[in-house]
């Protein structure tokens, strides 16, 4: 027995020498791991940044090799330490790769900040049937510039909506929506946001502020804006809408800013559209004949009544006053009237006369002395104050000369006033 356990200590003794000698070997053409290592910001923020550390460390040796104690320690140009973090290791089999990550969030308390120093340190091992087992020490440095990444900051991505959608009594109302798109991997602001409105002629029609906001890292932001254009905006083809402001961002106590301008062309709607009410506009027609030497005298009422919250004006109107006998219409007198304003929610009434000659209301007809009907057309065009589109309206009335007759059918329309 004695014998036996003598052999199989000599056995062990060969086989550690062996593999020591065959361990010393290999630890002389051991060579040095390859790594690559980034360290990049994931999230800033005005106070702090969380930067991520990326370790790729290839191992070209014959044998495993084993990562521990990788740590991380950041520090301000000044010396200050602002983060230590650790990076979980490992083991890294023979010819093959492995990445380590691990994330800090760093604050740098009012120090410089423009230039972060990153120490990186680790034990590479190897160890051979668990007998003898030798480490390398590592440590590298990376320096990382925030000012040069504050400094690639990109403008926001604009859209803007522009719509004329409604008259008040100081102008057209618009109704507008910025929608801005932040590209960038870092917070930022847009702020001294303004909306400038010209004509085609360059006529300034509205100057407006809009407030600005925050735009998280690869986010959007909607903004509703909103005003009143002057009235001589209807005047013109197309509206040249200007927007611009100021995008930047406050990282880390960097502040970077760039404007911007964003341009767009809208149509105005006419006065019709803008014109259509909820309540209908109402208009009044009324007449009465007077005996007089020189022929029948004609005294003509109009009314109109404006439902709008803005003063309409009434221009260019004429008055004209027919006979109808049949299908057969015959002019016997027209007077212009004279212009005006109808205020909002207030009724205005204009009145004209006409002379219509005994001789062309005797002779004008088809033998008849009375016609089937007096036709009373009045012509006009409605508007808003201070502008030139206007609105074009014909409204008619008739007035039945057989007031203890049987009255004759009303004309179809439309009919034509010779």
């Amino acid at each position: 027995m004695k014998k036996i356990f003598t052999i199989i200590l000599i056995v062990v003794i060969i086989i550690n020498i062996i593999a020591g000698a065959f361990l010393f070997i290999d630890i002389q053409i051991l060579k040095a791991p390859v790594i690559h290592i980034d360290i990049e910001p994931v999230e800033l923020t005005k106070d702090t940044i969380t930067i991520e550390a990326r370790a790729t460390i290839n191992n070209p040796n014959p044998f495993d090799v084993s990562i521990g104690n990788f740590n991380v320690v950041s520090t301000t140009k000044d010396g200050y330490e602002i983060g230590r973090f650790l990076i979980e290791g490992g083991t890294i089999s023979s010819q093959e790769s492995k990445t380590f990550i691990a994330q800090d969030k760093l604050g740098f308390n009012g120090h410089d900040y423009t230039l972060i120093k990153n120490t990186i340190t680790a034990d590479i091992g190897i160890s051979v049937l668990g007998i003898i087992k030798k480490t390398i020490p590592f440590e590298m440095t990376l320096d990382a510039s925030l000012a040069d990444i504050i400094n690639k900051i990109s403008v926001p991505v604009l859209h803007l909506q522009f719509n004329v959608d409604n008259t008040t009594k100081d102008g057209l109302h618009f109704s507008g929506i910025i929608n801005a798109y932040n590209p960038n991997d870092f917070e930022i602001f847009i702020e001294n946001l303004s909306l400038s409105m010209k004509t085609e002629k360059n006529v300034n029609v509205g100057d407006f502020t809009i407030e600005g906001g925050v735009l998280k890292p690869a986010a959007s932001l909607t903004i509703n804006a909103s005003g009143t254009l002057l009235f001589k905006a209807l005047d013109a083809e197309s509206i040249h809408v200007n927007l611009s402001g100021i995008a930047g961002a406050n990282v880390v106590g960097i502040t970077k800013s760039l404007p911007f301008s964003l341009d767009i062309e809208a149509a105005i709607p006419n006065i019709a559209t803008l014109l259509s009410l909820d309540t209908s506009i109402d208009f009044l027609v009324s007449g009465s004949f007077k005996i007089r030497l020189r022929g029948i005298l004609c005294n003509i009422e109009f009314a109109m009544y404006n439902p709008s919250n803005i003063p309409l004006d009434l221009r260019n109107l004429v008055c004209y006053f027919s006979r109808l006998d049949g299908d057969k219409t015959q002019l016997l007198g027209m007077q212009n009237m004279n212009p005006c304003t109808v205020e909002p929610k207030n009724e205005e009434c204009l009145s004209t006369q006409i002379i219509i000659p005994y001789s062309k209301f005797l002779f004008s007809g088809t033998g008849r002395i009375l016609p089937d009907w007096f036709i009373i057309h009045i012509n006009l065009n409605i508007t808003i104050s201070g502008v030139n589109q206007t609105l074009p309206i014909s409204i008619i009335g008739y007035l039945s000369p057989h007031f203890l007759f049987e009255r004759a059918p009303m004309p179809e329309f439309p009919f034509i006033i010779d």
